[in-house]
């Protein structure tokens, strides 16, 4: 047991890499292919973007390949990391080889195919598939060679996203330019280009043509309605003049609209808008029935003053998607917490943030004799990885175990590390520990600290520092959030919640564009 202050680190708190998934695997080609299962695992539902997804998986394959088939000294062993920080994400691969450094290398002149066992290209494909890497080489025996790939995350949109559907050029140029200043837009030339890009791209509404070459409006619509991904999107096509024989096909297959040539700057965008707003409203009416039975149970608790600790908690959430767990439970001398962040923002999360929540309401209560946090994520994820409901789950957690002395034990799964606030100012716990359910026998380790009477511990969730609109706003309510947080250290801890979430409200949005948990806890 040490001081808090002993492992912590000034600064900006949210310059920390936070792990992930890490996971060693012996030198060879199948284990590059377990790898990167366990890469796709993760970044299916923590990076958004498929274009990256894509290039992280890319990048992984042919970085370990070729370690593998070009060291001059044979391998033992291949370790991946891979975790985010406040710019975006990063993926770390250490070896036992020698030195292979990528910056070396030559860019290869087509990138348009790619198998695991190609390797004449090398790891100079790295530089078009990533936004920077380093490469660090093993200074001595007891060292690994470190490469490590960043990605800055995308600046976000938040203008309706549109798929504009046109084989006339001239056409499609003009709709753009008409749609381009109060909407996000993506064209396609082909229904078959539409379909690539749909893959790609989060779309919220589809406006097609009807009549063009090889697949039509009408085929692609056919092909959207039996993707359960797709089939949801609002749809309006376009058709000329007196297309009575494809007007009622398009009608039969369930579309919003459709828009007869030749159409007005103004016709077209406020048919947009209406068929968007319907949407909304449509979703936002399923959504408050789902919220009726569920997001009560969801709400979070936590007793004021509990074993000499001051709690209080303030929250948020989007209406929508998952949601931010807290579950606690008392004994004689110890309070156990659990912070738990679902991921998703759809109707099917909520669902599993509701059947998750019994779950670990379940664990916790079974582990009457054991205060080891770290013991509660590893029982977590062991299940979350051979459940068959629980697999479909991605969370990260944060466990704590609250002593009547003012010590406090503290465990992590995938989750942002708890922070300090003192009189000095703000940093972060050097607590971590990779996403739960993804390996078997995942070992987590508990760290106890100290905590002074004048000193607060924050546990949070992503959201805090994440729901603004763009990436400007993001860095105000990080600034904003941290100094407030150390403002308010001698207030009372109620009081101290109403003004960090005042400032929360003024940047991060409402409804925010994710669920936002705060718990502050300080010793008697």
């Amino acid at each position: 047991m040490v001081s808090a202050k002993q492992l912590t680190k000034s600064g900006d708190i949210n310059s920390v890499n936070r792990l992930l998934i890490e996971n060693q695997q012996p030198a060879t080609l199948e284990s590059v292919r377990e790898l990167r299962h366990l890469l796709e695992q993760v970044t299916l539902m923590r990076v958004p973007q498929s274009f990256i997804k894509k290039r992280m998986l890319l990048c992984l394959s042919e970085a370990a390949t070729n370690l593998i088939q070009h060291a001059s000294t044979r391998l033992s062993q291949i370790t991946m990391r891979f975790g985010k920080n406040n710019t975006g994400w990063w993926l770390e691969i250490l070896d036992d080889g020698n030195a292979l450094d990528p910056a070396n290398a030559v860019l290869p002149n087509s990138l348009d195919k790619f198998s695991e066992s190609e390797s004449d290209r090398g790891l100079s494909l790295l530089n078009s598939l990533c936004d920077h890497f380093e490469y660090q080489a093993a200074s001595s025996g007891n060292e690994l060679n470190r490469l490590r790939l960043l990605w800055n995350s995308p600046a976000q949109n938040t203008r309706p996203h549109i798929l504009l559907v046109e084989d006339d050029n001239s056409l499609r140029k003009l709709y753009e330019l008409y749609l381009a200043e109060t909407l996000e837009v993506t064209t396609a030339a082909s229904g078959q280009e539409a379909l690539l890009k749909l893959e790609t791209e989060q779309i919220d509404l589809v406006l097609s043509d009807i009549c063009m070459p090889q697949m039509d409006g009408i085929a692609l619509r056919e092909q959207l309605i039996t993707d359960s991904n797709s089939r949801l999107i609002p749809f309006i096509f376009l058709t000329a003049m007196g297309d009575t024989a494809h007007v009622e096909k398009a009608t039969s297959l369930g579309i919003d609209d459709y828009l007869t040539k030749p159409i007005k700057k103004e016709q077209l965008i406020i048919t947009i808008q209406r068929v968007l707003k319907r949407s909304e409203q449509v979703y936002q009416q399923l959504t408050d029935r789902i919220d009726e039975g569920i997001t009560s149970s969801l709400a979070p608790s936590v007793p004021k003053m509990n074993n000499n600790w001051n709690l209080g908690i303030a929250n948020r959430h989007t209406g929508s998607g998952g949601g931010d767990l807290l579950l606690h439970r008392s004994g004689k001398d110890f309070m156990q917490i659990m912070l738990t962040d679902i991921m998703g923002h759809d109707d099917c999360a909520k669902f599993f943030a509701h059947a998750c929540g019994g779950y670990l309401r379940g664990l916790m209560n079974a582990a009457t004799s054991d205060r080891n946090p770290a013991k509660l994520l590893d029982q977590m994820s062991d299940f979350c990885l051979q459940d068959q409901l629980m697999s479909k789950i991605t969370l990260t957690s944060c466990s704590a175990v609250l002593s009547n002395n003012g010590e406090i034990t503290l465990a992590c799964a995938g989750h942002p590390p708890p922070l300090l606030i003192t009189p000095k100012g703000i940093s972060k716990l050097q607590v971590s520990g990779i996403l739960p359910g993804l390996i078997p026998d995942t070992n987590y380790q508990s760290t106890t600290f100290k905590v002074a009477a004048d000193e607060r511990i924050v546990l949070y969730t992503d959201g805090l520092f994440e729901s603004a609109a763009d990436e400007k706003l993001r860095q105000q309510l990080e600034q904003r959030i941290t100094s407030e947080l150390v403002n308010t250290l001698n207030d009372p801890i109620e009081q101290a919640l109403e003004k960090i979430m005042a400032v929360f409200d003024e940047l991060g949005g409402s409804p925010p564009k994710d669920d936002v948990l705060l718990l502050l806890m300080a010793p008697v």
